[in-house]
């Protein structure tokens, strides 16, 4: 073989293994997929750090994200004004244009619908709680959204805002930042656990547009039962609604259409003076007033119910006055602010069968009173 030849044919091998072993940032091909979470694996600050005085906030994550995903699912609390964002594969920056606030406790919180290039998402909301000072807020609130079907409202956003004096009032609440935001997980449960002591009012809200915010006519709120919440607060009910009455369900029925029936009985504990029960199905929807005993527990009956299943809840309709046994449910308004009805429901769907009494349906409503 001619030397040039050799040379060339020697060349050839040496540049394809280099192509073979060149680096790569795109995944290897072949093999399956990665679908494990996207997950936060470090974060600077510390959770729960103190003395704090650095204005750079970095995260890693274990998978690649983009600035725009970001942007998009990130809060802080209470607001910082502007920042810089920077994104690098899996490692964020965050670089305040002002220092911050000393003494305070900063939350940053992740929208569970962060995704990865992947479009593998967060398995729960992600919060980053830090102090600029000695001490970090311990403040708590719990409680469960739920929707108007009682379903779970998984990924419900949660809007907590601080009652001040120079805040006293609820008009402003439909153009004010919330304090303080968390998002509930898929069971519709959430938790704030670094509040600053005090009482808030709070809304949950259906976050269809993903903006952290409420948007209203677009977007379903509840609110909740206590018009100032606490902190230690726990147990808390929001049931997801439309505001506008014309959108609110049917009145509900007082005789069954169908002759062959079932029934269902039960009872309720709660301190208010009057409770409705509702028993909501494909069927229908039927009403009737529970009678409290002796000892304040309220007992109730459905006696003719056509066979299928059925949601049942209850309510405790405002004011002294005793209810017509059809009124329904109240989920409070936003502006004038009047908190909701305390309501509560039985967890599982009760079926009913032809010449049959289902009992046993026990419900608790927790009130402010």
């Amino acid at each position: 073989m001619p030397s040039t030849t050799r040379t060339m044919h020697v060349l050839l091998i040496l540049l394809l293994w280099l192509a073979g072993g060149c680096a790569t940032d795109r995944p290897p091909s072949g093999g399956a997929a990665d679908t494990t979470p996207l997950q936060v694996v470090s974060s600077d600050p510390e959770p729960s750090a103190l003395h704090v005085a650095t204005n750079t906030i970095r995260l890693t994550f274990n998978h690649y994200v983009t600035a725009r995903q970001l942007l998009k699912a990130l809060h802080v609390t209470p607001s910082i004004g502007g920042y810089d964002m920077t994104v690098d594969a899996k490692n964020t920056v965050l670089r305040m244009e002002r220092p911050l606030q000393q003494n305070q406790t900063w939350i940053i919180t992740l929208d569970k619908n962060l995704s990865d290039n992947r479009g593998q998402t967060l398995p729960a909301p992600y919060t980053l709680a830090f102090s600029t000072g000695a001490v970090i807020d311990r403040g708590t609130i719990d409680g469960k959204v739920i929707n108007s079907d009682c379903s779970p409202a998984a990924n419900a956003l949660i809007l907590a805002f601080a009652e001040h004096p120079e805040t006293a009032g609820s008009r402003k609440l439909l153009t004010r930042e919330p304090d303080y935001l968390v998002q509930a997980d898929a069971a519709g449960v959430f938790s704030f656990r670094h509040l600053a002591a005090g009482s808030y009012r709070i809304i949950a809200v259906h976050d269809r547009n993903h903006d952290l915010r409420y948007t209203p006519g677009k977007e379903e709120i509840g609110l909740s039962s206590m018009a100032l919440v606490p902190t230690g607060a726990s147990d808390l009910l929001f049931r997801l609604s439309g505001m506008d009455r014309g959108s609110q369900a049917p009145p509900a029925s007082k005789t069954p259409a169908k002759t062959e029936t079932g029934s269902i009985s039960g009872t309720c504990i709660t301190s208010g003076q009057y409770v409705i029960i509702e028993a909501s199905g494909s069927a229908g929807s039927y009403s009737t007033a529970a009678t409290r005993d002796r000892k304040g527990i309220f007992h109730f009956s459905f006696a003719e119910l056509p066979p299928g299943s059925y949601i049942v809840s209850a309510h405790v309709p405002y004011g002294n006055k005793k209810p017509n046994p059809e009124q329904q449910w109240n989920p409070g308004s936003i502006d004038p602010f009047q908190p909701a009805e305390p309501f509560g429901f039985y967890p599982e769907k009760v079926t009913v069968r032809t010449r049959w009494t289902t009992s046993n349906i026990n419900i608790t409503i927790k009130t402010s009173r």
